[in-house]
């Protein structure tokens, strides 16, 4: 079971090594994330040996690199520091699950992932992923994206704290936010949802809500309410997964590098709307609930998710992000199709073409 330690301060990283008689520590860090809290780090990991693997992408040549380095040493933990890709990454290199000859089988799912190597702690420098509650990793194969799935993928130990998360540009600031409201709006509206899956979304939702304008402004208050989101987010998609906005943000993100919560954003008003205006009573009601933790009307969600994206300064139109409209259909043939299973209401080819062009 997952141990975490959200908004605690980061001694809990002396605790951990202690209890579990750390000697080696191999460390998975971007290469701009552990630079700038390294400071914050030494003091708990002091006469410790420390391996660090820097990470310059997510490519499977990356990840098996790792895996490679961790056998070799003989390491006690995994400690992962940096932002969603990075905490990804590290979850594969714990379980040296991929090698050069069987990573296309673990990455397509043809392999089941069976161990985790060493333990892995992870400690987000970013409030938006939630990458750090759930079990499963994204990657990219021959430019598709896939995400492998496995329960030794979760991370045993996480420390998520205001301390770690590093200045931002703004832009980048608001797609992380908008990563993980949309992951919290989609898990509450989501064929699998749960009681448990509902509850952390609602309070995700509630907290985004309610602290994304102080947050965006500079507000240091709301840092830790943001750290607490993101991680609530994370643990609702780990149980009902996401839905369509997340399968049409793959494609714009892999083809056009649109980073992945403007990806995400710029899709989900629309089809909120279309959850509204088509979905039977179930899903209207879930709609209501919704709208009410946003306190909004309901039948304004799309103008409401439109104005929130304009306040954060993030482009409401695919043309102005460099979306060309001859690629419409291939961003719909794209989509995942468990991701459309998940989906609380069928949405056929046609509707979808006509939604996506009401935002070039």
């Amino acid at each position: 079971m997952q141990k975490s330690f959200i908004n605690q301060g980061v001694s809990a990283l002396s605790t951990i090594i202690s209890d579990l008689n750390v000697k080696n520590i191999f460390f998975v860090v971007g290469k701009n994330a552990y630079p700038s809290i390294k400071k914050i780090i030494e003091p708990h990991i002091h006469g410790i040996n420390a391996e660090y693997f820097s990470v310059p992408d997510s490519n499977p040549e990356t990840i098996i690199l790792g895996c490679e380095k961790l056998k070799r040493y003989n390491s006690d933990i995994v400690i992962s520091i940096g932002g969603g890709r990075i905490i990804d990454v590290s979850k594969l290199i714990s379980t040296v699950a991929l090698t050069t000859d069987n990573y296309e089988s673990v990455i397509k799912g043809h392999k089941v992932i069976t161990r985790k190597f060493v333990p892995l702690l992870v400690m987000p420098t970013t409030a938006g992923t939630g990458s750090e509650a759930t079990s499963f990793s994204v990657v990219y194969l021959q430019n598709k994206k896939y995400s492998v799935v496995s329960e030794y993928l979760l991370p045993d130990y996480v420390i998520a704290d205001s301390s770690l998360v590093q200045e931002m540009p703004q832009y980048l600031k608001a797609c992380t936010v908008f990563d993980a409201f949309s992951q919290a709006i989609e898990s509450f509206w989501a064929v699998n949802s749960t009681v448990a899956s509902k509850k952390n979304a609602k309070q995700a939702i509630e907290l985004i809500s309610q602290n994304i304008h102080g947050y965006l402004k500079g507000d240091s208050d709301t840092n830790k309410h943001m750290i607490n989101a993101a991680f609530l987010s994370g643990r609702a998609i780990n149980e009902s997964k996401t839905t369509l906005p997340h399968a049409l943000s793959y494609f714009m993100t892999k083809r056009y590098n649109i980073p992945h919560g403007h990806a995400v954003a710029l899709t989900l008003g629309f089809v909120g709307k279309i959850n509204v205006r088509s979905g039977d009573e179930k899903l209207k009601k879930v709609m209501l609930e919704i709208a009410d933790m946003l306190k909004i009307d309901v039948m304004n969600f799309d103008q409401y998710w439109r104005d929130l994206m304009q306040m954060s300064n993030l482009e409401i139109r695919l043309s102005k992000c460099g979306v060309k409209e001859v690629d419409l259909e291939l961003m719909i043939e794209s989509v995942n199709v468990e991701r459309l299973k998940n989906h609380p209401i069928s949405i056929d080819k046609s509707m979808l073409i006509k939604e996506i062009a009401g935002i070039f």
